[in-house]
């Protein structure tokens, strides 16, 4: 009979331990930092999509008190409203960033600063929040030996739940006990499927997390009770999960706070608004095309390598609107010998639709491979394309490793900046303000309370 670890309770008591936390380390404090810039300034690119505007006529609709700030605007809600909206604007466009195959940030921001509006805690206790959060998310998510998006599961749906009640129950400071009884109820909160990338559904994943660890956490500190094994039992989480049953649930949570998954995952940094198996392929092509002049018209077919697993996280081949060519591989190797790039301007529909672009788009020919990359398996060892050209002659691209903004290879300060700047103006937030903001956020764990962060127009 297999032993299986008390994963609930443990979890609990190191969510607990969180709470009266002496300083982090600096190296997960450098990641908090990151992570909360990045998720305001994706968010500003999402504020006016038609999900977002949706939801905000749903929720408006529904009252409440306003204790929290919507996007951190003067528009106020309730902490759990606010949390799902602010999550899905974050979410919108896919520029947020990423991290063992979730969405972590996009998730856990919103869900403190919704709470740190509602019933404050200073900038040491966010910090610890976000670290609780992105620890625990990954010490389960990280148990699981086959790919959950494989079963069809969108892991930032069916983990962010458990991520955004841990740090709800750090901003909340709560007790070991309270603490597990609303991590069990997050157990009962998973859900989402893959089926709904490329659709206004998937930036609700992160919304609904969101809202759900605001719940979750304020329902443990009223007294709500759930089961002491919720992740662990075997009609538990875990195992409902599991595509093959192939999780491990005997390893106890002992080295959490010691062994830091934050420091080895840190976070992905997005530079395309494109699911971030792209990101690879988008750099490999505007490499190519900086680095000489292309005669579009002579490319007759394309071959992009991926993997097989990546290869399936973007069903479109033939993406007919923008919100389909985020998960698209051919729409990206198009628009970037097109455009250099993919950014925002490209994402549109009648972009997509132009023919010049779909004509590209045909040629590309997925070159998917079982090889994987001894880091990290789901990937090709590197990424890349070849163009097959009218005179029979071949262009091949440089092999990317990883991508621009990748933990591996990262942002300096100046290009988190520069993004950043590039977000606002979605909102027109001049650069001045913009530039107090993403100050303020790259000192999160400094500050006094949420009413340091600025309130936005």
């Amino acid at each position: 009979m297999t032993t299986v670890a008390p994963l609930t309770r443990q979890l609990g008591e190191f969510t607990a331990s969180l709470v009266g936390r002496g300083p982090l380390p600096a190296s997960v404090l450098a990641v908090v930092r990151l992570g909360f810039t990045d998720t305001i300034g994706s968010m500003f690119t999402g504020i006016d999509e038609p999900v977002t505007a949706a939801l905000r006529r749903v929720l408006e609709a529904e009252g409440g008190n306003g204790e929290s700030r919507v996007c951190l605007s003067s528009r106020r809600m309730t902490a759990s409203q606010a949390a799902f909206l602010t999550a899905t604007a974050g979410h919108a466009i896919d520029l947020d960033d990423y991290a063992f195959n979730n969405h972590p940030s996009v998730v856990l921001v919103p869900t403190i600063l919704a709470l740190a509006d509602a019933q404050g805690g200073d900038g040491a206790r966010m910090a610890a929040a976000y670290a609780a959060g992105y620890e625990s998310w990954a010490g389960v998510m990280l148990r699981e030996s086959d790919s959950l998006h494989g079963k069809g599961w969108h892991p930032t749906a069916i983990l962010g739940p458990l991520g955004a009640t841990v740090a709800a129950s750090v901003m909340l400071g709560l007790d070991a006990t309270r603490c597990q009884h609303a991590i069990a109820l997050a157990a009962s909160c998973s859900g989402g499927v893959m089926a709904n990338f490329g659709t206004m559904g998937k930036p609700l994943h992160a919304g609904r997390a969101a809202q759900i660890g605001v719940m979750n956490a304020r329902l443990a500190a009223a007294g709500m009770e759930a089961s002491a094994d919720a992740l662990e039992s075997p009609r538990g989480l875990m195992v409902a999960l599991s595509p093959r049953g192939n999780v491990d649930r005997a390893t106890g949570f002992d080295a959490l706070g010691r062994e830091w998954a934050i420091d080895r995952y840190r976070l992905n940094i997005k530079k395309y608004p494109t699911v971030g198996v792209t990101q690879r392929t988008i750099d490999a092509v505007s490499k190519l095309r900086t680095s000489r002049t292309l005669d579009l018209e002579a490319i007759r077919a394309i071959d992009a390598v991926i993997s097989v697993k990546q290869s399936a996280l973007m069903p479109y081949r033939k993406p007919a609107t923008a919100l389909e060519a985020k998960f698209s591989l051919e729409f990206a190797v198009a628009a970037t010998l097109l455009r250099g790039t993919v950014g925002v301007e490209e994402l549109s529909d009648d972009f997509v639709r132009r023919a010049d672009v779909q004509r590209l788009v045909a040629l590309v020919r997925r070159d998917e491979t079982n090889e994987a990359d001894p880091t990290h398996a789901e990937s090709a060892p590197a990424d890349f394309v070849t163009l097959h050209l009218a005179d029979g002659s071949r262009l091949q691209s440089e092999k990317i490793w990883r991508a621009t903004g990748h933990a591996d290879n990262p942002l300096d300060v100046e290009g988190v900046w520069r993004k950043f700047r590039d977000c606002a103006k979605a909102i027109r937030l001049p650069e001045p303000k913009a530039r107090e903001l993403f100050d303020r956020l790259q000192s999160i764990d400094r500050l006094g309370s949420s009413a340091e962060i600025p309130t936005l127009p």
